[in-house]
């Protein structure tokens, strides 16, 4: 089998999409070594990567910026493999030296220096040895962002879910009443009541929730999964674990964080035939930026937006806090409107478009409930819930975890949609296709 030269640059900008069907689940589960070995493989020679890091608006170089190689290869000699961190010379300049390059090698480089964004970049199946990258620009980061992104914004392991000026982690306490909030209640169902969609234990075969997976890119394999809505989808290397957690159901969602780069890969409808990966769409975000995904691409999700930040995690209930928007569904949805990239019908005046964010009304009294629920419920006063894709109405989506208690949760039955009201996010917008927020 033979590999052409692949050229994936993943910056700060790549993102994709997938909208809602079924599939069988994954026959079995991969293994360890990810991308299956083509017949002729042989190695390509021993060489070095390099590349020249500067600053994007002046051309300067930068200094002490620290690069880390992230290497997937058919090599079984660790010494051989570019698993390792460096700094930029005065110059700007990196290098690593005496690595082995395989014909199906991929090779990941980020890029990180002090008041920057970072920068991920992925090269795969390599034609020959060595790799000049060439001069790598990194854009300034602003106070702002360096000075709130750690501690503020909700957090896996060592990464942020996205920066604290993002749409997900804005409060929405404040925000006006959007003119169609009573036409949008009752289209969802103004006396219906909500569901917490996930919880302990399993219900017809499976988990109760959308699970995710937490990965080392240096400790797994990549994957390049074939999508069915290609078009719209991030075409790339996905860093899939053996046996991964997929969401049990129709939509059989793959959640997977990279803790190495911050990264935040998305598959919806997972399969695997013992080999290869399938998907109807992947999307790939990084969660140190506000990018929003192509003008009308769908994502995992149908809305086009990434599903991790509106879980509920357990983590955060023993925190004591929720400091992020809630992902619902709805049965009828009509257009899209910002941070929303996608729609599965139409506009159409009464009915509510992807994106539409609603909260708990500020006069609705929790203090009867659980400590634990009014976690939750003090989330959807301050943050809100955000319509995301269709489905069952006034569903919330959460995290499996055989933590929760399943009695308490249904508790939050009691609430109906006449106990919230849609709000005006257009004055939250700072640029039409960036998530951040103001």
């Amino acid at each position: 089998m033979k590999f052409k030269l692949l050229f994936l640059i993943l910056t700060v900008g790549l993102f994709a999409c997938s909208p809602s069907t079924a599939s069988e689940s994954p026959t079995a589960p991969p293994t360890a070594s990810a991308i299956p070995q083509p017949s002729n493989i042989g190695d390509l020679g021993t060489a070095s990567i390099r590349g020249k890091v500067v600053d994007a608006e002046t051309g300067a170089p930068i200094a002490e910026a620290t690069v880390i190689c992230q290497h997937d290869s058919n090599s079984f000699n660790p010494n051989e493999t570019c698993n390792r961190t460096t700094t930029t010379n005065q110059n700007g300049e990196f290098i690593f030296e005496n690595i082995l390059f395989n014909q199906e090698d991929l090779i990941g480089i980020r890029i990180e220096a002090q008041g920057y964004q970072a920068v991920n970049m992925l090269r795969g199946f390599p034609a020959q040895a060595g790799i000049d990258l060439g001069e790598i620009q990194l854009s300034k980061a602003s106070a702002e962002t360096q000075a709130e992104i750690v501690g503020v914004s909700p957090m896996i392991a060592n990464c942020p879910i996205f920066p604290p000026n993002n749409f997900w982690n804005a409060p929405i306490d404040s925000l006006p009443v959007h003119p169609q909030s009573d036409a949008w209640v009752d289209s969802i169902g103004r006396n219906e009541g909500f569901h917490m969609d996930f919880g302990s234990g399993e219900w017809e075969g499976g988990p109760i929730g959308i699970p995710y997976n937490v990965v080392a890119i240096t400790d797994v394999g990549f994957f390049v999964p074939e999508f069915y809505y290609a078009d719209e989808s991030d075409i790339g290397a996905y860093p899939i674990p053996p046996d991964p957690l997929i969401e049990h159901g129709s939509d059989h969602h793959l959640l997977i964080v990279d803790t190495d780069t911050c990264y935040l890969y998305e598959i919806y409808d997972a399969s695997f035939d013992g080999a290869n990966w399938f998907g109807g769409s992947g999307a790939m975000w990084d969660l140190n930026a506000n990018y929003l995904r192509p003008e009308t691409w769908t994502s995992a999700d149908a809305a086009g937006l990434p599903i991790l930040p509106g879980l509920v995690r357990y983590d955060e209930i023993v925190t004591g806090e929720i400091k992020h928007a809630l992902r619902f569904t709805a049965e009828e949805t009509a257009g899209y409107i910002w941070p929303a990239r996608h729609q599965t019908s139409d506009p159409q005046d009464g009915i509510p478009p992807m994106g539409a964010r609603f909260r708990l009304k500020a006069d609705y009294d929790i203090s009867g409930f659980p400590p634990e629920m009014q976690i939750i419920l003090q989330a959807m006063k301050t943050y809100g819930i955000v319509l995301a894709d269709n489905g069952s109405n006034w569903y919330v989506s959460g995290a499996p975890d055989e933590r929760w208690d399943n009695d308490m949760l249904h508790l939050l039955d009691v609430l109906t949609g006449n106990d919230f009201e849609a709000v005006d996010t257009s004055v939250m917008m700072v640029d039409v296709d960036s998530g951040e927020a103001k």
